[in-house]
This record gives structure tokens, sequence and C-alpha cells, in this order.
């Protein structure tokens, strides 16, 4: 039997969502189908949960296991291996093909009404990528002084790492809502991803909304640490970085009058 696997950080899941066929079969299956999700980040079901075709999912949930096979230390298909063989599914049969264009749609019950808004996430779910607080009421000082409306998108969730350290939790950033701002702190997966789909720009930190925003050929102003990985080895996971209308910038580096005038070119 075919089944789908989801698996590692939101970021990576919304990857899988547009670079994979999965998600285009899911949607036309009329059979009971499979679909692992192994994210640390609780929400990702949610995808999957509100999907117009979840009544031909079979859904399991396993981002315990994949914490526990990632701190045995487990990595890539390893990983895809071990989670296959606790759910009792074919490692053979996990959908492997290319998604070829197909752009996923997101089903969810609390989509925002709006368009040609800007979109901010200014957390990442580990604390060296998201931003400092300094930076937040920089950068939202200046989205103030534009003529769009911005959404501040947070969700918190507990979550450790190997050593057993908490490594994210709380996501707060109520005291910047007001005029053309408004935070949205409890906003489903799918409806995030909705918005990112009618937005006019995404500024934030190097996280899982960028994924999306670069996928959805949107203008993204993304903020990261000094000499980052993925920046630096232009891996997977920076293919837009290069792009005309992208502005990267170490934190270090992040320039209010250059981010306004970046936004407002698009």
């Amino acid at each position: 039997m075919s089944s789908a696997l989801y698996s590692a950080g939101l970021g990576d899941v919304i990857r899988v969502c547009y670079l994979n066929a999965a998600y285009r079969i899911l949607s036309e299956t009329t059979q009971p189908l499979p679909v692992l999700v192994a994210s640390h980040n609780p929400f990702a079901l949610e995808i999957f949960r509100h999907h117009r075709n979840a009544k031909n999912f079979i859904l399991y949930d396993l981002g315990h296991k994949y914490q526990e096979y990632l701190d045995a230390g487990l990595r890539g298909a390893d990983i895809s291996r071990a989670l296959c063989e606790f759910a009792g599914v074919d490692y053979a049969g996990i959908i492997r093909g290319n998604a070829d264009g197909h752009v996923p749609v997101f089903d969810a019950p609390d989509d925002v009404d709006s368009n040609g808004h800007i979109v901010f996430q200014p957390f990442a779910g580990v604390p060296q990528r998201s931003l400092s607080p300094a930076l937040i009421e920089t950068i939202v000082g200046m989205l103030r002084t534009l003529p769009w409306r911005t959404f501040i998108v947070t969700r918190s969730y507990p979550r450790s790492g190997g050593s057993g350290k908490l490594i994210h939790a709380a996501e707060d950033a109520r005291c910047f809502e007001g005029g053309n701002v408004t935070v949205l702190e409890n906003l489903s997966t799918p409806a995030a991803l909705n918005l990112i789909k009618t937005c006019r720009a995404y500024v934030g930190s190097w996280s899982s909304l960028q994924q999306a925003a670069w996928f959805e050929h949107k203008p993204v102003a993304v903020f990261y640490p000094v000499d980052y990985v993925d920046v630096k080895q232009r891996t997977g996971y920076a293919f837009g970085m290069d792009r005309e209308n992208t502005l990267g910038r170490e934190f270090p580096q992040v320039d209010a009058v250059e981010l306004e005038a970046f936004l407002r070119r698009w």
C-alpha cells in the first residue's frame, strides 16, 4: 500500500507538500491511505486533519517517535525506516515522486479574509534563529509606517532538545498589537499557509513560512544569524536566496530604511 511521510520541522513538512507527489495523491485518493506525520512541531498535523479529503487518511501522529529516534542518533532515511516500522507501514511504499508543478491547496477552519498584506514571522522555533526583541521592535516600527496591513504570526509550544533542555516555548508579540498590526497567536497551520498565499510579502526569521513564501513566489525579506550555514552553503533550504525579490541579511546588517524600500518596491 502507498503511504505518505512528513517528518522533521514544520518547514520540512511544508517543503514536502510542495515538492513531493504525495500531497497531490492525498487530494485524489478514494481509498484509505496512511499519512505519517512525524514533526516536532505539533501543529503540522493540522495540514492533514483539516484537509478536504481527510476522510480517506489514516493519520499517524508520530512527532514523539521522531524526537526519540533523533535523540538516539538516527538521521535521514534511517529515521524514515524506523517510523515506518513502528507504524507497520511498508517503507518501500512511501510516495517519492516529484510534484511536477502541482501547487498544494490548504484547507483551514479559520482562514483570514485578507489580500495584499504583509506576513511577519519574528520567531523561528529555536532561539538562535529568532529575531531579538530590539530587532522586532525596529521592524514593527517601520511596518507601522506602511499603507498595508501586517499580520504577526506566532504560536507557542514546548520543545526540548536532545539533552532534555527546553529550546522553544513562548512566542509573544502581543505588545505590538494595534494600528495596522494584528497579532495572530493561534492561527492554524493551513490558515497560516493561506495567509502566505494571499500576502504581498513575507518578512521575518529563517523559518517555516519563509519556505512557503518562496514556493509561492512572494517577495521575501529574511533575516538570520551571522554565517548561517544554509545561506553560506546555499542548501536546499536557501533555494530562493538569489532571487531578485529576496532581501536576505544577517541580524547585524538589518536596516529598516533598506527594508522599507524593498517592501515598497514590490
